[in-house]
């Protein structure tokens, strides 16, 4: 179950965060920051059940990956501020997704390894 969690929650982050950082109206960026907290709790609570449950196993894996939820979820913040301060480059943007892109698969992936 917190594994499916976890899986739903990191699904999620991806397009509002996507949808957050695409709208221009302040109003629309907050209400998607909102629920990008609300996404990446879920996704940091259940990382934390299975990182409990899961260490034992392998505690070098589960010990990066949690390293990694906790680098992605200061990188969205750090790039919702930028959006609302200013305008975000294309160069910006697009780095951004590719490290979350990266960041959630090898999440994925190491998850499934500890297993």
């Amino acid at each position: 179950m917190w594994l499916l969690i976890h899986f739903i929650s990191l699904i999620l982050l991806i397009p509002f965060t996507i949808i957050g950082l695409s709208r221009h109206s302040e109003k629309r960026i907050a209400q998607f920051l909102i629920l990008n907290r609300l996404v990446y709790l879920s996704l940091l609570i259940s990382g934390v059940v299975l990182v409990i449950r899961t260490f034992q196993h392998a505690p070098m894996l589960v010990s990066f990956k949690a390293l990694l939820e906790v680098f992605v979820v200061i990188l969205i913040e750090l790039t919702f501020g930028r959006k609302q301060e200013r305008t975000l480059s294309k160069r910006w943007l697009t780095g951004f997704m590719i490290l979350v892109l990266l960041t959630a698969a090898l999440g994925i992936w190491l998850t499934l390894q500890s297993i």
